[in-house]
């Protein structure tokens, strides 16, 4: 047998390793969502920040799920972005129109403090704060109704001081958006549930909650300024306390609004490229998880043989299996499922890409990631 052959064998073999994987990854997920959040003992004060940039699609519906938390305790909303003409402001002031006996605050303020616009806008919503939880929500994320509470007993628990929520993808409504939601719905978030029953202590920053004193201890939103992946770096501040990481048995929807490859390829490489960063040995050890890929390459390289290519389909099989069943627990967008070869493809290339630089494009603006995860402009 040729080198060649040989080697097709070792990577047959490592997707076949990857199959092994996704089995215990979906069951990871079905024994998490198949549990009940808790409800929260007390009813401490909190404070939601949601740091707004442009005109988001559902934009108003994500406001509004702020306000229809089922959560007992005082509740402040601060709504930030750093101009007054910014359309996110806008849609602030209708959501402080149509809920006049919420506490909702408004900030309009373009004081820079970093590269990470986002942290400028929370540094300067953070005035305002005046609750014992600060909860983060992205304003592309939507709560359910019962997501405040279970944010709330999730920190409740003795020695945590950091909660996220687990996403779905929502789409937007076009192909691209929905190829981009199955990544996440049949890929990312089951490795993320795997990764927390290990004890890895991933953070998700769509939605994050932390106490307050946690916060301030840790030096604030300002150390975060020039960081991109500030979720990361949050997590690593309250690990510093001597403090855990935890998740509630929940999902938060994220929407897609990805309307061309180019914006599925360029959000997808700026995270794969900061994950690469900040967790090297972690990033490679995910090859794993591009089972088909792997198996389409291991397959060319013993020229086709007719056991690779059973091998190939009894992993293409099971990996369309994985993507149903994971969309189907979590709720999740299945109309392009049957596109799941593209989609396992694109990532792969993604993954690679990768590793082939440091320059990332975020909102329009050309970046370069430092190996500590911060940012500087080209």
């Amino acid at each position: 047998m040729s080198p060649i052959a040989i080697a097709g064998m070792v990577v047959l073999a490592l997707s076949l390793c990857g199959a092994g994987y996704s089995v215990l990854a979906t069951w990871a997920t079905w024994r998490f969502l198949r549990g009940a959040p808790a409800a929260p003992v007390g009813a401490p004060a909190v404070t939601i920040l949601r740091p707004m940039k442009g005109a988001e699609p559902d934009g108003d519906a994500n406001l509004e799920s702020l306000c229809a938390q089922d959560y007992v305790g005082a509740v402040q909303i601060i709504l930030g972005a750093d101009s007054e003409a910014d359309p996110a402001i806008a849609a602030a002031r209708r959501l402080q129109a149509a809920y006049p006996h919420r506490d909702i605050a408004v900030v309009a303020d373009p004081t820079l403090h970093g590269t990470n616009r986002k942290l400028g806008n929370l540094i300067n919503m953070s005035g305002q704060l005046r609750g014992d939880i600060v909860v983060i929500s992205d304003s592309d994320v939507r709560l359910p109704p019962e997501g405040l509470s279970a944010l709330v007993a999730a920190l409740e628990a003795p020695g945590v001081g950091l909660v996220y929520g687990l996403y779905r993808g929502r789409p937007a409504g076009n192909v691209w958006s929905r190829i981009a939601g199955l990544d996440i719905n049949a890929r990312f978030a089951c490795s993320v549930v795997v990764g927390q029953a290990l004890g890895a202590h991933p953070v998700l920053g769509p939605t994050m909650a932390v106490r307050a004193d946690v916060l301030a201890a840790a030096g604030g939103f300002e150390r975060l300024k020039d960081v991109l992946a500030d979720d990361f770096e949050l997590g690593r501040m309250v690990r510093e306390q001597g403090l855990g990481i935890a998740c509630p048995p929940m999902l938060i929807d994220h929407l897609f609004p990805e309307r061309s490859l180019s914006e599925v390829w360029s959000h997808e490489l700026r995270w794969a490229r900061t994950i690469r960063l900040l967790n090297p040995g972690g990033y490679i050890g995910s090859a794993i998880t591009h089972v088909l890929p792997l198996a389409l390459i291991g397959a060319a390289l013993t020229g086709f043989a007719p056991w690779a290519l059973a091998a190939l389909a009894v992993l293409a099989a099971s990996r369309l299996l994985q993507c149903v069943v994971l969309c189907a627990l979590m709720r999740a967008d299945k109309s392009v499922v049957w596109l799941f070869a593209l989609r396992d493809l694109l990532s792969f290339a993604v993954y690679l890409a990768a590793f082939a630089g440091n320059r990332i494009e975020w909102r329009g603006n050309r970046l370069r990631l430092k190996s500590d995860g911060a940012m500087a402009s080209q």
